[in-house]
């Protein structure tokens, strides 16, 4: 992870005489809550070789960016930081050398800049890319109108699917693609437990694992999103506040358990996870907002012969195949709700009082 690059041009860059233009972004000047959040003016970046400028017309939040404003993520930020990794939108202007794309297309790029040349990169698993950047640090964030990116880290938004949409959509589907297929190999017939469903990536976790043909449990904090959630292919659902996780997963599945189970949380919910395993059955964890550091009962774990894995995002060909099937209909993103860019600090709020089902949306 690099540094970020401010997307205000250098005044000494502006021929004399030239007003430079200038751009609404949501940026921070130190970490802490959501008070730290300014809507400042800033310069307006010019594409260079090899890059475009994307003009944003949505901007999805997700939790990392709670993370990077209190400080916790374990990313460095340089300041102002404007957040934001996912975002739609469409190109405005092309930089030098840029070939394949034209302004006016519809863009969602990869959230990730990768070097394209270390042996994670060659051998198609670029998200574990040895010098790895991300929107917002390497580039401007998606919290603002415009922002330059590479040009090859462009994926193209497929007609039908809307901005709002598209921006609400490669974190969450593209996240469990990996986690539930890539990394989890789960398999039609087999059962699955998708911790907090009420999320983005738990909503689409729940689709994806439905019309794979798997057997989905969920657990939500309210019956009300576990409702939704059964609007969406939940076959079975789960109050962790109010039922007790492990002993409702098996009696679902005759005392055997699950053969994965989707964890995203962390905390009380990563235990209750690994109870929930069947005997050679798979833990495939991506995050860990409810508590990073957990305590771990290693003689059920070995016993039982289960397995932990790791997830970290995803490849730019998992988001394709992914807006594929947004593109025919099997899949949709679940917009809770969109907020304007001045309204990010009260968006980013419903977002940490846990009041939505599926994404916050910025439109600015």
């Amino acid at each position: 992870m690099t540094g970020s690059r401010k997307s205000d041009i250098n005044a000494e860059d502006v021929p004399v005489g030239k007003e430079v233009e200038q751009l609404k972004a949501v940026r921070f000047h130190e970490f802490g809550g959501v008070d730290v959040l300014r809507v400042e003016e800033v310069d307006d970046p010019s594409p260079g070789p090899g890059e475009v400028l994307v003009g944003i017309r949505a901007s999805a939040l997700n939790h990392l960016d709670v993370d990077v404003r209190d400080g916790t993520s374990r990313f460095p930020v340089s300041f102002p930081h404007t957040l934001g990794v996912e975002l739609a939108g469409e190109i405005e202007a092309l930089g030098e050398g840029v070939e394949g794309w034209s302004p006016g297309d519809r863009v969602n790029p990869y959230i990730m800049e990768t070097c394209g040349e270390c042996r994670y990169c060659a051998t198609g698993r670029e998200n574990l890319c040895l010098a790895p950047g991300f929107i917002s640090f390497t580039t401007g964030g998606g919290y603002a109108e415009r922002v330059v990116v590479k040009a090859r880290n462009l994926i193209r938004v497929p007609g039908g699917v809307s901005f709002e949409e598209a921006a609400a959509l490669q974190v969450a589907f593209a996240t469990s693609w990996h986690m539930l297929f890539t990394r989890g190999n789960l398999r039609a017939g087999e059962t699955v437990m998708i911790n907090s469903v009420g999320s983005g990536i738990g909503s689409a976790a729940v689709q994806l694992a439905k019309i794979a043909g798997a057997f989905v449990i969920g657990n939500a904090s309210s019956d009300e999103k576990l409702a939704r959630a059964g609007e969406l292919g939940l076959d079975a659902g789960i109050n962790h506040v109010t039922e007790d996780v492990v002993a409702r997963v098996m009696e679902l599945t005759g005392d055997r358990g699950v053969d994965l189970v989707y964890e995203h949380v962390g905390g009380e919910l990563f235990q209750k996870g690994l109870d929930s395993l069947a005997k050679d059955g798979r833990l495939v964890i991506c995050g860990g907002h409810s508590g990073e550091v957990v305590p771990f009962d290693i003689i059920p774990f070995f016993r039982g012969q289960k397995t932990v894995i790791g997830s970290f995002t995803y490849t730019r060909e998992e988001v394709a195949s992914c807006f594929a099937l947004a593109a025919r209909g099997l899949i949709k993103p679940i917009v809770h709700r969109t907020f304007p860019l001045d309204d990010a600090g009260e968006a980013m709020a419903t977002m940490e009082r846990r009041e939505h089902f599926g994404k916050l949306v910025l439109v600015p």
